[in-house]
């Protein structure tokens, strides 16, 4: 009796800084993309132990699990909100990342990095190239732009400028470039314009974990007493570029509207300043809730009438919210303050998926919410789009198969 032949699978390494149990967008996005890609390949994941929303918990160094193996580094893990402690974890990261990789990648072997943190971009490219193996980059932030765009260094300093070489320079050394969205694809186009393979792959909406639900039926609006209000929902990452203060200004001259919630959910660099506003009697109208557990979250986002996403300015093509995706499969329209060329702006007027705000319009802003709680503006017809704009295109199985035709480039 003779066996089928089974050929052997080409080996894929992940590397990401955050990987599961963490559940934050980068961890939970890789998670899912490294489980989807073991049909096609071997998938071996570097990683960190948990650091962000799941920090505290210590998870098996070595393990495997739904086919991809896991090697967990070892490395400090102080308090990620404070930026030098922050550099100090990626630095040690690196460092147990740089000895793994020259120890275990070998030639031929295919490699996906993340840019978290982005001091593997040209560590891993370096490495890649002289192991010759196969590179691809997948895109959350990019490099130094994310920096100046939060104010972390001057866009005209030399520090800056030198820093714009380095990453370019190392972008040049993946194989493939992989974007979230048509912005940062240009911006891609832009920087290098000799680099002709930069792939855009979305990512997805978990459409069979979050749907439309009935706020008298939603456990999440019945516990904080959302039912039969307007309810204005900011939710994920309270972060510094994102313009929670144009939010907490609309609220505060609402504040008389009682039938209008502002619900702020989550945490971040801004968390301090929501919190010390409603310390000194903000609005009684906000209401700000931390972090919920993963089972909450499809009545979390379904609990909104819409949900406001802010980008600040300077973050046209260098960042995607990986969240608008979930939101509109809950049926909720998104209210989107942000550059018109932003992918999030484009998606939502090209699906009629909400309204797009000009940056800085406060007036026009605070007349959408009235607008929304008074129902005129089209709610229902742009909740209806919201969930079937993501239904065809936006699932999980859809973007792996975009992945696995990708790294078989």
């Amino acid at each position: 009796m003779t066996g089928k032949l089974t050929l052997p699978r080409d080996r894929l390494w992940v590397v990401s800084e955050l990987y599961y149990p963490e559940q934050t967008s980068t961890g939970y996005f890789l998670t899912h993309i490294a489980e989807g890609l073991t049909s096609t390949y071997d998938v071996n994941v570097i990683c960190g132990q948990p650091s962000y929303s799941e920090r505290g918990e210590m998870a098996p160094y070595r393990e495997v699990r739904n086919g991809a193996k896991i090697f967990r580094m070892k490395a400090t893990h102080f308090d990620k909100d404070r930026l030098f402690l922050r550099i100090i974890n990626s630095l040690t990261f690196t460092i147990t990342v740089i000895y793994f990789a020259l120890r275990h990648f070998d030639r031929n072997d295919k490699v996906l990095v993340v840019t978290n943190p982005p001091i593997l971009i040209p560590v891993l490219g370096l490495i890649g190239k002289f192991k010759r193996q196969k590179l691809f980059l997948l895109i959350h932030d990019v490099y130094p732009e994310v920096l100046a765009a939060t104010n972390m260094i001057g866009k005209n300093s030399l520090a800056y400028r030198i820093l714009l070489w380095i990453f370019n320079s190392s972008y040049k050394l993946y194989g493939d470039i992989i974007v979230l969205g048509r912005d940062m694809e240009k911006l891609f186009r832009d920087k290098l314009p000799k680099c002709t393979q930069i792939t855009i792959i979305p990512n997805w909406a978990d459409l069979d974990e979050i749907a439309p639900m009935e706020p008298t039926s939603n456990p999440f609006a019945l516990t904080h007493g959302l039912v039969g209000k307007t309810v204005i929902q900011y939710s994920g990452n309270i972060g510094r570029t994102h313009d929670i203060e144009a939010i907490l200004d609309a609220a505060q001259k609402l504040q008389h509207r009682n039938d209008i919630i502002f619900l702020f959910v989550g945490y971040g660099g801004k968390s301090e300043l929501l919190r010390g506003k409603l310390d000194r009697g903000l609005s009684p109208n906000v209401i700000f809730l931390p972090r919920q557990p993963r089972e909450m979250l499809a009545p979390m986002l379904a609990s909104a009438t819409a949900t406001v996403i802010a980008f600040m300015p300077e973050m046209v093509g260098i960042s995607v919210p990986s969240r608008m995706y979930n939101i509109l499969a809950a049926g909720v329209p998104i209210i989107a303050i942000a550059h018109p060329d932003s992918e999030l702006c484009q998606f939502i007027e090209e699906n009629d998926a909400g309204w797009t705000i000009p940056l800085g319009d406060g007036r026009r802003l605070i007349n959408a919410i009235l607008e929304i709680a008074d129902r005129q503006a089209n709610v229902t017809e742009k909740a209806q789009n919201a969930r079937k704009s993501v239904s065809l295109e936006y699932g999980v199985n859809n973007v792996i198969a975009q992945y696995i035709a990708t790294l078989a480039d």
